[in-house]
């Protein structure tokens, strides 16, 4: 079983962002909360994903691939083969690429791992209980 999809995460390429939400899995959802109510949903939590696909698509050929991150390959290989697995995970139809439409249709594991409860929204109480599961599972490797 796959512990995280990370793919909305990993899709930042190698941005201050993407560093700190790797020591931090759950400032994903964290930074998800559009409206600042301290709980975010499901639908704030897509809606983040659709902006970081758009932030990703460095061509702008309405996809994510390896094409994005030439860059990121010449410095950092490893992150590269990560991205690559994780963007077949979200690759509906084996073309290599994540369009929109396939991002909007994959699952959101790390959604539901945090959603404890399953109500549709991630409070404090479980973003802080996501966030403290992530840190043991990092120390774990």
């Amino acid at each position: 079983m796959k512990k995280f999809l990370i793919l909305p995460i990993a899709l930042l390429g190698s941005s201050p962002a993407l560093a700190q939400m790797q020591r931090d899995p759950g400032a994903a959802l964290a930074n998800a909360d559009a409206n600042g109510d301290g709980a975010i949903t499901r639908a704030e939590f897509q809606q983040s994903r659709a902006a970081r696909f758009d932030k990703a698509d460095r061509n702008h050929d309405g996809a994510v691939s390896r094409d994005d991150f030439k860059r990121l390959a010449r410095f950092r290989p490893d992150a590269v083969e990560r991205l690559s697995a994780l963007i077949a995970e979200a690759d509906a139809n084996g073309d290599g690429r994540v369009t929109r439409d396939e991002i909007g249709k994959a699952p959101m594991p790390m959604f539901d791992r945090a959603d404890a409860n399953q109500d549709g929204r991630v409070d404090q109480a479980e973003l802080a209980a996501f966030k403290a599961k992530a840190a043991e599972l990092r120390k774990q490797r």
